[in-house]
């Protein structure tokens, strides 16, 4: 008996891997079409060479597996494989090998685990290191950008001509620099003034510094201190100066995300939305595991139909649907409405127990 099994799992591993290379490959391919024709303007304007377009999609390639479509290329296998074996009567005839529906998940289970694991290393790992370069490679190879800016020990540091920020974070949705520390220097290098300030607003083209401090450096050495609650600054650095210069979540690996919210938090800011953010990069990769779960009944209850395309367009449906959860429930998260941990996980919950249900409902 134990030898049969063997040979069944072994037969449908085989035969989901081939069908899952081929769907993914497929995925990814789509998807980076897509993505070429969302930045071709700018290859055009710049006149990029075509080697760096090749290389920035090639360097764009690992969020397109990881982020975009690996769930979506598991759940579309799920389906396409297991139709395919019930349109041969394959299935009947396992079962009546007495060989349950559970025992014909398992390997797929087995295998979407793997993929979870390998998934959760990329974007641990890999991604972080190539959102960088491939972002690096469109300001500053592509668009022909001055690289000002810089993440270093969980800081954000742009300098300017006579200018040095050091800000702790940037609220993109608000335009607003949290914990900025202004330093203003002379020709010669030598620091003239210093503005310290919880926030810097971005309003009506121009700056908003709060409660701060104002130090100027005389020539005789000593220093004079002004404390403001509000103060209009009209700069040359603009919003869209430092916009482009916020460490992504995406561009950290979990280590890196976790110590900088720590580094946030202890200095009094909120960190909600990097909070949200850390938990999906454990909710999102387990992803891979449930559409299996949700695939397995939806690919038996259509294989009458025997059409590939109902299955590719219900995978659409199932993969469309499960998005648009995910993606209010993380607005949910980083507005507040819901704790980070119930707006990351819920999502991953609920298709769980659908997937769960849905295979009980099926007759064994």
């Amino acid at each position: 008996m134990f030898d049969n099994y063997k040979t069944i799992y072994s037969y449908l591993t085989r035969e989901y891997l081939k069908v899952f290379v081929l769907s993914l490959c497929s995925l990814v391919f789509i998807y980076l079409i897509i993505l070429f024709f969302q930045k071709v303007d700018i290859f055009i304007k710049n006149k990029a060479p075509f080697y760096l377009i090749f290389e920035y999609l090639l360097l764009r390639s690992p969020e397109v597996i990881f982020q975009w479509t690996l769930p979506y290329g598991v759940l579309l296998t799920t389906l396409l494989t297991l139709g395919n074996l019930s349109t041969h009567n394959e299935i009947i005839a396992m079962k009546a090998g007495g060989i349950s529906l559970y025992r014909i998940t398992l390997p797929l289970i087995v295998v979407a685990l793997i993929i979870s694991f390998f998934s959760f290393l990329g974007n641990e790992y890999l991604l972080p290191y190539t959102n960088q370069k491939s972002q690096y490679i469109l300001d500053i190879k592509v668009r022909k950008e001055q690289p000002y800016g810089f993440f270093k020990n969980y800081k954000i540091w742009y300098r300017s001509e006579n200018r040095i920020y050091n800000i702790q974070l940037i609220d993109i949705e608000g335009k607003i620099l949290k914990g900025v520390a202004l330093y203003e220097i002379n020709h010669r290098f030598k620091l003239i003034k210093r503005i310290d300030t919880r926030e810097a607003r971005w309003l009506n083209d121009r700056w908003q510094f709060l409660n701060g401090t104002v130090r100027i450096f005389n020539e005789d050495g000593s220093i004079q201190m002004i404390p403001f609650n509000e103060l209009d600054l009209f700069l040359p650095e603009k919003w869209e100066n430092f916009k482009s210069i916020e460490r992504r979540p995406q561009e950290m690996s979990y280590t890196e995300l976790r110590s900088y919210i720590q580094k946030i938090q202890s200095a009094g800011y909120d960190a909600t939305r990097y909070i949200v953010d850390l938990h999906s990069k454990y909710s999102f990769p387990i992803l891979n595991i449930i559409m299996v779960l949700v695939g397995v009944p939806f690919s038996l209850k259509t294989a009458r139909s025997r059409g590939i395309a109902l299955n590719i367009g219900l995978s659409i449906i199932i993969g469309f649907t499960y998005g648009i959860i995910f993606y209010i429930f993380i607005s949910f998260g980083k507005s507040g409405i819901l704790s980070p941990l119930l707006s990351s996980w819920t999502p991953t919950i609920l298709f769980t127990l659908v997937g769960i249900f849905a295979l009980m409902s099926v007759r064994q």
